[in-house]
């Protein structure tokens, strides 16, 4: 058989699949073993989990014996413990905090960073900045990961721009590349922008694919990767009639993708890797950790997705899904990512939520909303490369040395020219101390920014906390401790157990063994996921700022921090606008829970715009 005959049949094939999707909520009542769904709308919603919904009180019947498993799993009661307080001992992650610095990281903390942690930011933001509709943009990330900045940036264009969009994409890790290239290429030249974000969605996020969905993806990836394996350097690809897309990579990207995407380790193979890393018993303490101070529908829809890795409405049918997704696996079938991380830390939970119940999904199967959330955006982001004009240009190799390359012109042949300014320039945290640091960041890029009033280099520190007394309230001091126990009690952020342990003063003069089997280990860890939202580190981020030479860096840079924000506020959450030592603001109980315990945020995350003098 041909290659084209053979693409037309994978095609055809893969049609039949997607007969299982839909763009409201299915009813519930699927039948694993024979595939057979109900296609009508789930309009009533399970009383006691609130995860699947049913179209008739027949059909939610007829499915009982199936749900009755979910519907009954301990993590939905409400006198839920811990597993650590069931077996009347001290948690393991206290254990291993005060390890850490000896030992290092666990394994199961290690991994490629190939999904998000952080929510997706607008790099642009038009209506605070240029404000005209019709002006081009040059952008650069120059760390990437993954693309979830570009589509939230590309769909928060208005409709009726009409500007041209240069995009440079850059990471030094070839599997993120690869990734990006994939999922650019897969949203970019599928002329059907519902298949499109269908296999986008699942290629991105889910740890398991359809058979089907795995052949369009490489049947659509093929001339990519011809081209990657020939001429790496040169390589270009045409999306619709109006974008493209070039890069200029190693030949061992090439290699890399062809090896892993068409590596032959088994279903059940990779299935007990993935368990081996994101079930491990040893970690249970770290999973309760997380369910502690979430609602318990969330806690079993995050248990469903560590279980399963599918990005799924909690009840829909999955038992196609039944091939690896080989970009998230080594080509010799090991887990990429750590045990813990999850897609959801990439978007904003409230619009997750909200699209989700637009769909028809319920609040409770966050999953759900997410896969929905994803839906709508991937496909916004599918018609706007045919609507707009957007060059994208692919490297992969160390930030440093992109600059360079593009202040001698070495980047000329994949489309960018030797005189190239950025509006834009997103560094994501290499300005960490750890990584390539502020001053040779501001060295390298500072002269790539346009000078004008709005061009902004956009930095996001995140590990600054471990060199900075101060950073977080474990070293602010006893007062800022009790004055910020105050203000969560006034603002009804805390329950009063929470408040009356504290007045104990427990945690700060008994040994930690004294967590050993009862509840304050979960106040403890309501405190401390409360505490740090309400706490101001903005005078401890500016002797951070100054240890590391800030001033001396700006002047001979002629740069300048912005006082005031116009891209993205100094702390998520916090208003755009508002001064350094602004803090977050949760309008509602809703926005609380959804950013504070179901979020996953540190809360000393920074961010710093600079922009020419």
């Amino acid at each position: 058989m041909s290659q084209d005959r053979l693409a037309d049949w994978i095609v055809t094939k893969s049609a039949d699949v997607f007969k299982y999707r839909s763009d409201r909520l299915l009813c519930a009542n699927v039948d694993v073993n024979t595939r057979k769904t109900c296609r009508n709308d789930g309009t009533k919603t399970c009383s006691n989990c609130k995860l699947v919904s049913y179209c008739s009180q027949a059909c939610q019947k007829k499915h009982w014996p199936i749900h009755k498993r979910d519907c009954k799993d301990p993590l939905l009661t409400n006198d839920w413990r811990p597993v650590w307080e069931r077996e009347n001992r001290s948690p393991a992650w206290m254990d291993d905090n005060n390890a850490s610095d000896a030992q290092g990281p666990s394994p199961f903390m290690l991994g490629l960073h190939l999904w998000g942690n952080i929510p997706a930011i607008d790099l642009v933001n038009l209506d605070n900045n240029e404000k005209d509709h019709s002006v081009d943009f040059s952008l650069a990330c120059v760390a990437s990961g993954d693309l979830r900045n570009v589509v939230r940036t590309v769909n928060a264009l208005p409709d009726d721009y009409s500007g041209r969009l240069t995009i440079v994409l850059n990471d030094r890790d070839h599997v993120v590349v690869m990734r990006n290239l994939a999922l650019i290429c897969t949203l970019g030249t599928i002329e059907d922008e519902v298949v499109a974000a269908e296999l986008a969605l699942h290629f991105w996020y889910s740890v398991f694919l359809p058979i089907e969905y795995n052949l369009r993806i490489l049947v659509i990836l093929r001339p990519l990767m011809e081209q990657l394996l020939l001429t790496p350097s040169s390589c270009k690809i045409r999306l619709g009639s109006s974008s493209s897309m070039s890069c200029d990579v190693p030949h061992e990207l090439g290699r890399l993708m062809v090896t892993m995407l068409k590596s032959t380790y088994s279903m059940l193979d990779a299935n007990k890797i993935y368990k081996r890393i994101r079930c491990a018993p040893s970690r249970n303490d770290y999973y309760d950790r997380a369910y502690c101070n979430v609602e318990p529908a969330h806690r079993v829809s995050l248990q469903d997705f560590r279980l399963f890795g599918l990005v799924l409405p909690f009840g829909a049918l999955n038992a196609h899904f039944n091939v690896p997704n080989r970009s998230l696996f080594s080509p010799s079938g090991s887990w990429l990512l750590n045990d813990h991380v999850t897609p959801l830390e990439s978007w904003d939970l409230k619009s997750v939520i909200e699209t989700g119940k637009l769909h028809g999904a319920q609040r409770a199967e966050i999953f759900g909303c997410l896969y929905f959330f994803l839906t709508d955006q991937l496909r916004t982001f599918a018609r706007r490369l045919r609507q707009f004009s957007i060059s994208f240009h692919l490297y992969s190799e160390d930030a440093r040395d992109l600059a360079g390359r593009m202040k001698a012109g070495g980047r000329v042949h994949s489309g960018v020219p030797p005189s190239v300014h950025f509006d834009r320039i997103e560094v994501s945290n290499i300005m960490d101390a750890e990584y390539v640091g502020i001053s040779r960041v501001l060295t390298d890029w500072a002269p790539l920014l346009k000078n004008n009033r709005t061009a902004t280099i956009i930095a996001y520190f995140m590990n600054w906390r471990a060199r900075q007394k101060g950073a977080d309230l474990f070293t602010a001091g006893k007062h800022v401790m009790d004055r910020i126990m105050d203000r969560l009690h006034q603002d009804n952020r805390v329950r009063p157990a929470v408040l009356s342990w504290w007045k104990c003063r427990i945690f700060l003069h008994l040994p930690l063994d004294m967590l050993r089997g009862d509840a304050r280990s979960r106040m403890m860890l309501q405190y401390m996921k409360s505490a740090e939202p309400v706490y101001d580190n903005w005078a401890a981020f500016n002797m951070f700022l100054k240890s590391q030479r800030i001033d001396e860096i700006l002047r001979r840079m002629e740069v300048r921090m912005k006082e005031r924000h116009t891209i993205v506020p100094h702390r998520c959450f916090s208003p755009l606008d508002g001064p350094g030592n602004a803090l977050p603001v949760f309008p509602d109980d809703e926005s609380w829970y959804l950013n504070v315990y179901l979020g996953t945020l540190a809360w000393s995350e920074r961010y710093v715009e600079f922009s020419r003098k």
